[in-house]
């Protein structure tokens, strides 16, 4: 199974608008303008909050070997079980905390925000059991490690543990969200027995659907006021797919403990919930600060994915689009004798065009995207 499917990929349109200027620049030009003249912050002390199920941890003390190397030491390592299994591979002087089967790991990390809130180390990395090893899905290829997590840290507050997935033809897909569009993300018709399938088999919940009809509905009924206006004022979020980042303690401080509690209680309403889908596409906006305006405007040039389950999805790069043109053209002459002509000729032309809207106008969210 491809991770962006084929419906994804042909709904994609060239199309003729760029923002003023005449060009729209790639994501990577962009974030590279981000990055120049970033803060580097190197050696810091660091936990581990990591949300187990089944899979062996025994990749977890490799991983904090090599984070050493970099001068991140790891102090603590908390392990979170759901099922009542003991972990298998896990560090010595490991913390192991058995919690009732609700929210899973989305529950987890926030639950250990709001008590942890005012005794955090430099640095957490939330991982999954599955973070580094996942059961030979194609989603494998796009799991980044602890190494490259602690490297992108240095320069941003921020990492998530899964590069943004590639969709063929379509071009690559970026961290970067349209928010007017991904506050409407639901899973209405969610199909669960594909996600049963790659979360260890679980009975599926009945109790999926959320009370809330979508992504910002839910936020604006969790979050304080001010911090859920902070978010709804920009126009532009990042989105860590898969449930595995990292993130430094002054972007953490940024929403308070009660926010945090909030959504541990929300998180907390069943196992297998809609919720923690919501929460998925909410935690690298919430710990990570807003874009410059200016900056938010250039990454809108480009296309929105407008339908689950990468709602909202700005496209890094377009890609080769291929058009079969067939003309055919019937000629009847009379002279001394009739003839027909009948000429069929095929064109097939494959060209580069980049796929664009402006920002100053309205959204120009295409097919199945969304």
């Amino acid at each position: 199974m491809s991770m962006c499917s084929k419906s994804m990929e042909s709904a994609i349109r060239p199309s003729s608008t760029l923002p003023r200027g005449g060009t729209c620049r790639p994501v990577a030009a962009i974030e590279a303008g981000m990055l120049a003249g970033a803060e580097i912050v190197t050696g810091s002390d660091a936990e581990i909050v990591a949300s187990h199920c089944t899979k062996d941890l025994s990749w977890l003390q490799p991983s904090i070997d090599l984070l050493a190397t970099l001068g991140t030491k790891v102090i603590d390592v908390h392990i979170y079980s759901k099922w009542g299994l003991a972990p298998i591979g896990a560090p010595a002087g490991a913390h192991l905390h058995t919690l009732p089967n609700l929210g899973r790991n989305d529950q987890v990390y926030a639950e250990y925000l709001a008590t942890r809130h005012h005794s955090l180390p430099g640095q957490v990395f939330f991982l999954k059991d599955s973070s580094f090893h996942y059961g030979g899905h194609d989603f494998k290829k796009y799991e980044r490690s602890a190494v490259q997590m602690a490297q992108e840290l240095r320069t941003r507050g921020f990492s998530c543990g899964r590069a943004p997935p590639h969709c063929g033809p379509a071009g690559n897909g970026s961290q970067w969200h349209e928010r007017a569009v991904l506050e409407a993300f639901v899973l209405r018709n969610y199909k669960e027995k594909h996600t049963q399938r790659l979360r260890g088999g679980a009975p599926v919940n009945a109790t999926f659907n959320s009370p809330t009809q979508s992504i910002g509905a839910w936020l604006a009924s969790v979050l304080s006021q001010p911090t859920y206006s902070e978010l709804r004022a920009r126009e532009v979020w990042p989105v860590c797919y898969g449930g595995s980042f990292a993130a430094r303690r002054e972007q953490i401080l940024r929403v308070s403990a009660a926010d945090w509690a909030a959504l541990a209680k929300s998180l907390s309403r069943a196992d297998n919930l809609e919720e923690g889908h919501y929460m998925e596409r909410s935690w690298a906006a919430l710990l990570s600060p807003p874009l410059p305006t200016n900056v938010a405007r250039q990454l809108l040039c480009h296309p929105a994915v407008k339908k689950a389950p990468y709602s909202g999805m700005l496209l890094a790069t377009v890609g080769h689009h291929t058009h079969k043109h067939t003309q055919t053209h019937t000629h009847k002459h009379t002279h001394k004798h009739t003839h027909k002509h009948t000429h069929t000729n095929t064109h097939t032309h494959t060209h580069t065009q980049r796929v664009a809207r402006a920002w100053w106008r309205g959204p120009m969210n295409i097919g199945w995207l969304g």
